[in-house]
């Protein structure tokens, strides 16, 4: 009777394969040695079918026959030692010596009978066919392992070239692992059900603008908020295909890369997938894709490993892993394609490819600006959005950043981490741009190259301004702006023109976007301005530019965003500042009284004191000295009281004022420390509060060191204490810092020095292991201290988690509170705490302070509301 023979093979080469594999020590896939099996035996059975029906060589043999043949003769250690051979011996197995062991095998059932010379040309088609799919398989693996290599070499560095940042050559290149900070994302699932792609271009096309902005608009209404770590994207997904969207400088392409390095390293345990799944990265950069002379996908990676300095890849080398379903395929920048024509062609060619390889996993990338609803329908692909970094990212970032900067001086990288974050701390408005990835490597390059961030905050501001309008894209090999009229020469200063305006039309709510203007608003203002800039431009040409200018800044720049139907505004509300007060700065070369007019008009007024501020910071010092008394001499209501002239001008100083005056400069920081010696009911404590903060945000500042020893002069009527955070504040930290360790010893203040060491922030050797020991402190008010100051240092050590531990079991509830929120603070910067905790947990289960464990758990893992 006629026999399938592959339904009997399957199970026994798929039992077989991964034994070869484990004895010869291979990278060879267990799939692919089954694929090879298999291939074998269909080639021998195509040969069997070609017979005549009675010679069919298991003709005589019932199907369990046949199986219980076929088994021990594949299981046969003998066969299977000749089964090594194309990867032991580079050599075809023994037919002689596989014909042997079948005939032995079927000597042990003499009833079986085989046509004659069946078995021979049997083993034979199998022999040949399996040593040609076992070869190419090799040959597979030995390209894929030189692939891997030069993709990780690729995709391993980051280049700040794009970056408008004053720097040194060597200081232009990170290696990406060592920098690189996990982001999360936040799934968006739509209410209804998408349409899916419109692929009839032509009425794709004739799809109204307002109709995308209600598509996006009720998107943005209609979405849950799913939170979790993109680290976790390929685990969480529903589909095995996504999207993921983000703002401009987010981290979309270095996601993107760190996937395909991490695959690159064989590391896929980082992406939450078992250790032994194979996937072979193909990342296409659709910019690139959109300038390549094919469009074919297949034929574009082939020539990107080319370009790579990849050795020529076997022919079906992509289409081997993609068949089988063993590739992330990730497609980032679809936003990237310039005019959405071409857009619309790209997400077709897409569709299809991901449709030819549907096994495979995917992850397509774009901006929000630059992307349609009805490219990729959510019930296939889930959509993600890429969060902005929260504390703990910004400062393990910023860890990571000093640590492999300064590899060989731990000391000097965590003299320069604590302050970064600290500068950041102090200056809250620079805090909300370093959420976003790109300007957070800004500010760090900044902070590198200078030792310090520049008090004069325009130059940062500056810095990320010009890197977000021109640089960044420019560095790609993007030159789409598509301006008929205009010069790039002019965007900064139309950008400037339509800040302005912006401002001057009110107040917004939003601490970080900026004021919202209607679109039909923001193109008529840009038309004039465009007019201005040629004369020659007529109104419908200059709208016409408006609207290219207002597309590109907004889905290229993302300087500008929709926020809304038909509503613009700044991403950021300091951008929207300083390119208003650089607008004011514009008007004042022909009059200064123009300076001096908004300084009248807006001095208290919260919506303009930034612009203000930054402002005044770039003036000279003949200017500064103008705007100076101007600000002290302006009649404000309860000035007596409120004294918000002085303040506004100490503000001035902390922002290093150019200002020469040293009579003006005493006056203005004597009165300030005046009014925080006094002991008048007369000075409210909002008033003294504020300036503290104005003189502890003197320090790098060119005031420092004059605001410290008017301070010193006053020692005496000033707190000790108080008196050591002005010092720590403006140069003095190591004299503090040893004062404190100094007072740990006495048993009268030492819960106090305690809790200034955590308010200093120097998580330094010494600190840390005296604080350990006051841990075990027979107060408990020094216990509680030790550790809300240890949990402040964010040093999360083995030693100090295991100390904390402990202190869970204190008998003390006031000090096992402060140990779980110590240890909840711990654990923003390192995961580790929080399996550490839940181990703790399991162990003391059945203990009375178990509760402590749970609440340390509870600050590990839920994010208050």
């Amino acid at each position: 009777m006629s026999v399938e023979l592959l339904a009997i093979v399957g199970p026994v080469v798929k039992a077989v394969a991964p034994e070869i594999v484990k004895k010869i020590n291979r990278e060879l896939n267990p799939t692919d040695l089954e694929k090879a099996l298999k291939a074998g035996v269909q080639s021998a059975q195509e040969w069997d079918y070609s017979q005549v029906y009675d010679k069919h060589l298991f003709f005589h043999c019932t199907p369990k026959d046949a199986r219980e043949l076929l088994e021990r003769f594949f299981k046969d250690t003998g066969t299977q030692e000749e089964l090594q051979k194309p990867f032991t011996e580079k050599t075809t197995p023994n037919l002689e010596v596989l014909i042997q062991i079948f005939h032995k095998i079927k000597s042990d059932k003499p009833n079986l009978k085989f046509p004659k010379e069946s078995i021979e040309h049997w083993l034979k088609n199998f022999v040949d066919a399996y040593f040609e799919h076992t070869n190419t398989y090799l040959k597979f693996q030995i390209a894929k392992t030189d692939y891997l290599k030069q993709l990780s070499h690729y995709f391993d560095g980051v280049e700040f070239v794009g970056i408008k940042v004053k720097t040194k050559e060597e200081e232009k290149f990170a290696k990406l692992p060592q920098i690189f900070v996990m982001p999360n994302v936040v799934e968006q699932v739509e209410a209804r059900a998408s349409t899916g792609l419109n692929l009839n271009l032509d009425l794709a096309l004739e799809e109204t603008a307002n109709q995308q902005h209600q598509q996006n608009l009720l998107w943005e209404q209609q979405t849950s908020a799913k939170k979790f770590s993109a680290q976790e994207l390929l685990k969480e997904s529903t589909r095995n295909k996504f999207v993921v969207l983000g703002e401009p400088g987010i981290g979309k392409t270095t996601l993107m890369s760190y996937f395909a390095l991490v695959l690159a390293q064989q590391q896929i345990e980082k992406l939450g997938l078992s250790a032994d799944l194979e996937l072979l990265p193909i990342l296409i950069r659709i910019r690139d894709l959109g300038k390549a002379s094919t469009k074919n996908l297949l034929e574009y990676v082939r020539n990107f490993a080319n370009s790579i300095h990849v050795k020529e890849l076997p022919k079906g080398f992509f289409e081997h892993w993609l068949e089988d379903g063993r590739a992330l395929i990730l497609l980032d920048g679809l936003d990237e394609i310039a005019k959405p024509s071409d857009r619309y062609e790209f997400v077709k060619i897409i569709h299809s490819f991901l449709g030819q390889y549907s096994q495979n996993r995917a992850i397509i990338t774009s901006r929000p600006a630059g992307y349609s609803r009805e490219f990729f329908g959510t019930d296939e692909f889930p959509h993600y959005h890429l969060e902005k970094f929260n504390d703990n990212q910004i400062d393990l970032f910023i860890q990571q950043w000093y640590n492999s900067r300064l590899p060989n001086n731990p000391e000097k990288a965590q003299e320069r981490q604590e302050s970064l974050k600290k500068a950041l701390a102090a200056q809250k408005r620079i805090k909300l741009l370093a959420r976003n990835p790109l300007l957070l490597t800004i500010i760090a390059l900044i902070h590198r190259y200078d030792a310090h961030l520049p008090r004069q905050r325009h130059k940062l501001y500056e810095q990320a301004v010009d890197t977000l309008l021109i640089n960044w894209d420019v560095n790609k090999g993007i030159e789409s702006w598509n301006l008929e009229y205009i010069k790039l020469d002019d965007i900064k200063i139309l950008m400037q023109h339509l800040a302005y305006w912006i401002h001057s039309q009110g107040e917004t709510g939003d601490k970080e976007g900026g004021t919202l203007i209607d679109r039909d608003e923001l193109i008529t203002q840009l038309s004039e301005y465009i007019r201005e800039c040629s004369y020659k431009v007529q109104k419908h040409q200059a709208e016409a530019e408006a609207k290219r200018l207002v597309d590109h800044i907004t889905e290229r720049c993302g300087l500008l965003n929709e926020q809304g139907q038909d509503r613009y505004a700044f991403v950021h509300k300091i951008f929207q500042e300083y390119l208003a007060g650089e607008e004011i700065r514009d008007f004042q070369s022909e009059n200064f009284n123009k300076v001096l007019n908004h300084i009248e008009n807006y001095l208290h007024n919260s919506h303009w004191r930034e612009v203000l501020l930054l402002l005044i910071a770039q003036q000279n010092q003949n200017n500064s000295k103008r705007i100076i008394d101007e600000i002290l001499q302006q009649e404000t209501p309860y000035e007596e009281w409120l004294h918000r002239n002085l303040l506004f001008a100490g503000t001035c100083l902390a922002e290093d004022l150019k200002l020469s005056d040293g009579k003006l400069i005493t006056d203005i920081l004597r009165r300030l420390i005046e009014l925080e010696v006094s002991d008048s009911q007369g000075v409210g404590e909002k008033v003294k509060s504020q300036v503290f903060q104005i003189i502890c945000n003197l320090n790098e500042t060119q005031f420092q060191a004059q605001a410290l020893q008017l301070l010193k002069a006053s020692a005496d009527l000033i707190n000790k204490g108080r008196l050591r955070e002005y010092r720590a504040a403006l140069g003095e930290q190591q004299e503090v810092l040893a004062e404190l360790l100094g007072l740990l010893k006495d048993e009268s203040v030492r819960d106090s020095a305690a809790f200034a060491l955590g308010k200093l922030g120097n998580a330094s050797p010494q600190v840390v292991e005296a604080l350990l020991g006051l841990l075990k402190d027979e107060s408990q008010s020094v216990r509680y201290s030790a550790a809300e100051a240890l949990g402040k240092l964010g040093n999360a050590s083995p030693q100090v988690v295991e100390a904390l531990l402990d202190l869970l079991k204190d008998k003390n509830e006031n000090v096992r509170y402060s140990a779980a929120e110590a240890l909840g603070k711990l654990g923003k910067n390192s995961s580790n705490v929080t399996v550490t905790v839940a181990e703790w947990i399991s162990q003391h289960h059945d203990s009375e302070y178990v509760g402590s464990g749970i609440d340390a758990l509870w600050n590990l893992v839920v994010t208050e509301e």
